[in-house]
């Protein structure tokens, strides 16, 4: 399951497609509507798969939106801060051991993932500068896009 987001015009193969699994997507269109919500925002659907996207013009300006943020260096900064979202609070499944009882055995816990420690659900979905990075690369050369 994923996201597959295809150039209508492309104008080299970077902007042919570009592909997000199911925990990548969600972040970087996050990203994208919080740095350039008056150009992501034009996209009603884009967590359905249902072909809605941007035309040229506006994938270009996000584009230019997303380099900006990259040569800053806030994509890095958000993605330090992402990604430090973990907490050292003891989870309440396993109430810190990382292992729960399970029959005549232990087994691990599946909500820590055998950590013993919580995190919000935000940091089970992976971000990267170099996922926007791509992305921003798709869109200088994809003429528009939909996403399926």
């Amino acid at each position: 399951m994923g996201f597959d987001v295809r150039g209508r015009k492309p104008t080299a193969p970077e902007g042919k497609y570009f592909h997000n699994n199911i925990w990548w997507w969600p972040p970087l269109w996050a990203y994208c509507l919080e740095v350039a919500p008056d150009i992501a925002g034009k996209v009603t659907y884009a967590f359905s798969n249902d072909g809605d996207g941007l035309d040229e013009a506006d994938a270009l300006a996000l584009a230019a939106r997303l380099r900006e943020e990259l040569e800053s260096g806030r994509t890095a900064e958000f993605e330090r801060q992402y990604m430090s979202l973990k907490t050292s609070e003891l989870c309440p499944v396993c109430a810190g051991t990382g292992v729960v009882e399970k029959g005549e055995g232990a087994i691990a816990c599946l909500s820590c993932r055998g950590q013993g420690i919580k995190h919000p659900p935000a940091v089970d979905y992976p971000f990267s500068e170099e996922n926007v990075r791509q992305f921003a690369k798709f869109l200088e050369n994809c003429g528009g896009f939909e996403i399926w």
